[in-house]
C-alpha cells in the first residue's frame, strides 16, 4: 500500500548489495594483484647498488681488522723486549724460540770497511755461510743491548780504539697471538720438527734498536760544570719496528719490507756494560767480555763480538 507524500522505490535500486555488485568491474576468476616487471626490475638495481657499496668498503674494514691486530701485537712484544733491557735479564729463554736472525753492522769512523755480522736462531731454515748460531737467550739480548756509539779497534786503526757506530737489527716472529704461529713446546722443550712448517706462516716484523748514553749539557757560556751524575747514567733506548717482514732467500739481505712502522721509546737509569755470564760451549769461562763464537782472542780485534747489557733493576 502506497503512502501518499511517499517516493517511490524498486528493489532494485533500494537494495545496496545489488547497486556495489554493480557498480564493480568484471574481473576473471582466479585472477590476483602482482609486481610488474618494471618493479622488479628497479628493485633488484636498488639491491644491486646497496651490495656494490658494501662490497666496496668490506677490504677497507678487513685492512684496518688486520692492522689493529698487528699493532696489538707488535705492542705487547715491544712491551716484552723493553721490560728485558730495563731489567736487564739474560735468561728469557722463551726469546730463543722467536729471535730468527740478529744482523751487527759496525762502522768505523777512521774509515776502515765496516763489518757486517750475522746471527741465526734455531728454527732458521736454510741459513748461509758465515752466519753464527744462537744457542742461548743472553746472547740475543746481549746483542740488542748493545750501545749505538762504542770504542773498539779497527783493521786500520794498529790496535787503537776509534769510535764505532752500531747498528742492530732482530727479525722476529710475534710471541703473542695464535698459537698456531708459534712451536710446540711440552716440559720446557721445543718439540717442533724440523718439516713442521707452520712457522713459515707466521707474522714476523724487523727491529731496530738505538741505544744512547746521555751527556753532560753545557750552558752557553758556562766554562765548566759540575759532574752531573745523572747525566751520564741515564740511556735512552729507542726502539723502531717495521712489519710486516718477508723472506725472499736465505741471504739475510735478501726480504721484502712493509711500509707499517712504529717506534717506542724508553729511559733505562743506567748505561749498557759489557755483559758477564757463562759461555754455554765452556762452562768454565767467566769473564768481563763473553765469545760464545770465537775462542777468547790474546788481543781482541775487530772479528770479536762484545755482549752487553744494562745493569740488573735499572728501572
Amino acid at each position: 500500500m502506497r503512502i501518499p507524500g511517499q517516493p517511490v522505490f524498486s528493489s532494485v535500486s533500494w537494495n545496496p548489495l545489488r547497486r556495489r555488485f554493480r557498480s564493480a568491474p568484471c574481473r576473471p576468476f582466479g585472477s590476483k594483484a602482482a609486481f610488474t616487471m618494471i618493479e622488479i626490475a628497479l628493485c633488484i638495481a636498488v639491491v644491486a647498488i646497496a651490495m656494490v657499496a658494501i662490497i666496496g668498503v668490506l677490504p677497507a674494514g678487513l685492512n684496518v681488522q688486520k692492522q689493529n691486530r698487528e699493532e696489538s701485537l707488535l705492542t705487547q712484544d715491544a712491551e716484552l723486549l723493553l721490560n728485558a733491557l730495563r731489567g736487564g735479564q739474560t735468561r728469557l729463554q722463551d726469546l730463543l724460540n722467536y729471535a730468527d736472525r740478529v744482523t751487527l753492522v759496525r762502522q768505523y769512523r777512521d774509515r776502515a770497511p765496516s763489518r757486517t755480522n750475522y746471527f741465526h736462531g734455531p728454527l732458521v731454515q736454510g741459513t748461509p755461510a758465515g752466519s753464527d748460531p744462537l744457542v742461548d737467550a743472553f746472547q740475543v739480548l746481549g746483542l740488542i743491548s748493545r750501545p749505538k756509539f762504542t770504542q773498539e779497534a779497527s783493521t786500520v786503526s794498529r790496535g787503537n780504539p776509534v769510535a764505532v757506530t752500531n747498528i742492530v737489527r732482530l727479525e722476529m716472529r710475534s710471541m703473542s697471538g695464535s698459537m698456531a704461529d708459534h712451536p710446540i713446546i711440552r716440559k720446557s722443550e721445543r718439540r717442533t720438527m724440523p718439516n713442521d712448517t707452520r712457522i713459515d706462516f707466521a707474522f714476523r716484523y724487523l727491529v731496530t734498536l738505538e741505544t744512547v748514553t746521555r751527556q753532560s749539557v753545557l750552558v752557553p757560556g758556562a766554562t765548566q760544570l759540575p759532574s752531573d751524575t745523572m747525566a751520564g747514567a741515564v740511556s735512552e733506548v729507542r726502539m723502531i719496528l717495521e712489519w710486516p717482514l718477508q723472506r725472499t732467500g736465505t741471504d739475510p739481505n735478501q726480504y721484502r719490507l712493509g711500509l707499517n712502522r712504529r717506534e717506542f721509546h724508553t729511559e733505562v737509569l743506567g748505561q749498557p756494560t759489557r755483559l758477564r755470564g757463562n759461555v754455554p760451549q765452556d762452562l768454565n769461562y767467566f769473564g768481563d767480555i763473553v765469545y760464545p763464537f770465537n775462542p777468547v782472542p790474546d788481543n781482541p780485534g775487530p772479528n770479536v763480538i762484545h755482549f752487553y747489557r744494562f745493569p740488573p733493576g735499572a728501572l
